[in-house]
Formats: C-alpha cells, structure tokens, sequence
C-alpha cells in the first residue's frame, strides 16, 4: 500500500512533507482495511477459546479526489509525487489495470468537493469517488468466536430447553449459569412461542422431529460428532394394533397424529376438532372424542389426532390398554455410529462434508447469500469440536457473514464437516456466564428456543 521506500533512509534528518504525506496514505490505506486482533486462552479440560476481530479500525466508506488516470503506472506515479511533495496525502490504485491517482480521505462528499474546487483551478481533472458503495463489498470489520473442544478432555455437550424443562424461550445465558456450564451457544430455529423448527434431543428423548430434507448433528455417549439427515420413526401400539408419528411437541396439523410429552408443557393445547388418548405407566388412561387439550401426565404422554389420523386413534385405543411407545430419530446414511447418540441439534443447511461445501436444504437466498449474524457447529479432521460464532448486523463492529464466507472460515479453521444453527439476533456466545458477544437486537441477548451448553466434566466443577 505504500509508496516505494527511497533509496537511502536517514533518521537522524527531519521528515520531508512529502515523505510525511506518504506515511500518511500509507496509514490511511491501512485503516481502510483493518487489521486483525486475536485472542486465545485456554479454559481447561480441553477447551480453548480463540476470539478475533479482522477489519478491526477500518473506517467506513470515504471520499477522495481522483486526479488522473494512466495505462503507465510511471506516469500515475510521477503525478503522485509531484502532489505528494505539496504534502498532500496522495496514492496510486490499480483498478482494472488502469493507475488511478486519489487523494484525501474524506468522511462527507462536501468536504471532498472543497479540495476538489481548489486542485480544479490548477488545471488538473478531477472527480469525487466514494471508494465503497455498500456493506456488502467491505472486507470487514468481522468479529468472530470461537470454542475448540477436545472429547478427550471431558467437557460434555449437552443441548438444553429455553426453559429448561419445559418447551419455551429463555436467554442462552441465564441457562448456561444455573446448568453451571463453562460456555454455551444459541442452539437451532424455534417459533415464537420457543416450540423448536427442526430435529431436538436430549438425553435420548425426541423433543422435536426433523424438517424434512434438513441435516443435524448428533453427540454420541463418548462426545463424538456426527452429521446426517435424519427422519422420524415414531409408532404408538397394543396388542390390536399401532399408528404412525407424524410429530412431536408441536401443533396437530391435518390428518396427522402427534406425540405431546411432558416437556410440551401442562396440555395439548389442541383444538377440540380429533380425538386424544392419555397414556401414564405405559396404561390408556382416558380416550377423548372431540375433546382438546388434554392434561399431560408427568409419567407419560398424550396422542392427538386429526382427520384419518383421529380415525386411526380411536381405532387402535381404548381406556385400560397397554401402550408402548417408539420415537427415534434415524439418519439417512445409515451409519451405524448413530445407535450410540445420546443428543441432536437441528439446524441448516449443512455447511461442509467431508471438506466440501454443501449448502441448499430449501433456505431463501435472502438467508444464505446476505451477511447475517451467524452461530455454528463443526467437527475438525483431528477430531475436535469447533463452535462458532460471527457477529453481524453492525457495521462499527461486525457485518456478518453469507453462508459461503461462514463455511470457507469454518474450512480455514480446520473443519472438515459443519453445520449452521439458527443465527441473526439469536446468535449468542457466552463464557463462564457472560456473553461475549455482542448481540445484535437493540434489546440484548434474544431469548430463544433451545441452545448447546459445553459443561465441565462429570464430577467436576468450572
């Protein structure tokens, strides 16, 4: 970004203008750009946290005066030094292999037209160039987080309720304080109600079933991480026969059948148009024709159904029948790794495979191809766990990432598989109890369905 250094430097002798205003462009070029900031420490049992911001000090578009423009890069130079030995801050740019020579660095056009008027009545050609025309084509300022996690280490992920036993919104920090974790992101996509969009388990219990076509990622029992699309496998069955699981924890939609698990919260909260069967100890304790929100018993769970699937309901069930119950989540490629899963997260699209990028999975370009906050899981070739975060939607700060840009950092950081959560304002990093983050809702950290706790080792503390 600097002009060639002259032949001889002598630091005993004063700075000439000429070499003051270079000193100067130099600088201003330089801040243009940013520079990077990095910070990493060590959180014990395996855990490191590496924060950095690129771009950091880089100032907004500015304003500057172009004074020529040459196919010679000689000649756009000779200029430069003729106006630089005036002391005036003065570079020469490459922009489609013409030699532009630009001068000043100026926050307003009006005050760029000041200079422009007076470097006019010498003779010279002149025009006002703002050197950045939107967000989107800056180089930063980017503020990233991230947690490095090794499964030998101990710490344990675990993915958490909003409200921690009941479905519904809470802050990711708030949770991660009173579960006593070491750190914690945002989890996956959640309606406003906090009810989770996507694939959720924990401890083995189907909180949520997947999108359709939409990837995961699951935890083994030994803190492995894998990623596949699942689908849900969930019958309800006696002795005189069994129905098929359209969902689970959410609202009936049409024709379907639904499994309400006390986590839903204290009922159905349906509509009085099916029938429901209100199963406790693994006995039908009451079928209700045309009857809604139904209680849910703490030892077991509701079947609502509507349309065919109320039909099938009220055939298959009668007060004081057996029931037993299977809802597993099973991954498309039938990896057999999967049968030891203890929790998943949903998400989407998944970012890398296998080191490629992958992306799709039916998300509007509005989501993928603009910069937004973002949050992040992945899996490194050695085996590691990497979290990450990208903040967004303040350019002072951070402008957030498309999805290309956040799966090429995840590869740069030594991902080799990697999925993205839920991000824009919910995107969340908090460490020993604090947020480190700065989230972008003018309110703060967003209270948000689930998120993804890294606590300590079984048996030991923070």
């Amino acid at each position: 970004l600097r002009e060639p250094p002259a032949e001889q430097v002598r630091p005993q002798d004063p700075m000439t203008r000429a070499e003051a205003a270079s000193l100067i462009w130099g600088y201003l070029r330089g801040v243009e750009s940013g520079i990077s900031l990095g910070f990493t420490v060590s959180l014990g049992s395996g855990l490191t946290l590496i924060l950095e911001k690129r771009g950091a000090l880089r100032t907004l578009p500015v304003w500057r005066i172009q004074v020529g423009a040459f196919q010679e890069e000689d000649r756009a130079r000779r200029l430069a030094e003729t106006m630089r030995a005036r002391g005036l801050p003065v570079g020469v740019e490459q922009v489609d292999d013409v030699y532009k020579v630009r001068v000043g660095n100026f926050a307003t056009r009006e005050e760029a037209i000041a200079l422009q008027i007076r470097l006019s009545s010498e003779g010279l050609t002149t025009y006002t160039i703002l050197t950045v025309r939107d967000y989107e084509g800056l180089n930063g300022p980017f503020w990233t987080g991230a947690l490095l996690i090794e499964p030998a280490g101990g710490a344990r992920l675990r993915p958490a309720l909003g409200r921690e036993v009941a479905i519904g919104r809470g802050r990711t920090s708030e949770v991660a304080r009173r579960a006593g974790a070491v750190a914690a992101i945002n989890g996956g996509f959640f309606s406003g109600s906090g009810d989770p969009l996507g694939c959720l388990v924990i401890d083995g219990e189907v909180m949520s079933e997947p999108v359709a076509g939409r990837s995961c990622a699951g935890i083994t029992d030994d803190g492995q991480l894998l990623f596949d699309i699942a689908r849900l496998d969930g019958v309800a069955a006696n002795e005189a026969g069994a129905v098929t699981l359209a969902g689970v924890n959410r609202e009936r939609g049409a024709n379907e059948i639904i499994l309400y698990r006390p986590a839903y919260g204290p009922s159905t909260r349906t509509n009085a148009f099916g029938a429901e069967a209100v199963v406790a100890g693994d006995v039908v304790q009451a079928v209700a024709d045309g009857r809604g929100n139904s209680p849910i018993p703490p030892d077991g769970y509701v079947l609502s159904g509507h349309g065919r699937g109320r039909a099938a309901l009220l055939a298959a069930f009668k007060p004081g029948d057996r029931a037993s119950l299977r809802v597993r989540l099973v991954p498309a490629s039938g990896d057999p790794r999967w049968e030891t899963v203890r929790h998943i997260m949903g998400g989407g699209p998944r970012l890398l495979a296998g080191g490629q990028f992958v992306g799709g999975e039916g998300f509007r370009a509005s989501f993928s191809d603009r910069r937004h906050p973002r949050t992040a899981i992945g899996r490194l070739a050695d085996g590691r766990i990497i979290l990450l975060v990208v903040g967004g939607r303040q350019p002072y700060h951070s402008l957030g990432m498309t999805l290309i840009e956040l799966a090429t950092l995840m590869r740069q950081l030594g991902a080799t598989d990697a999925l993205n959560l839920d991000g824009g304002g919910s995107t969340t990093l908090v460490v020993r109890g604090v947020v480190v983050n700065l989230p972008s809702d003018e309110a703060g950290e967003r209270p948000v369905g689930d998120m993804l706790l890294v606590l300590p080792p079984a048996g030991g503390t923070r």
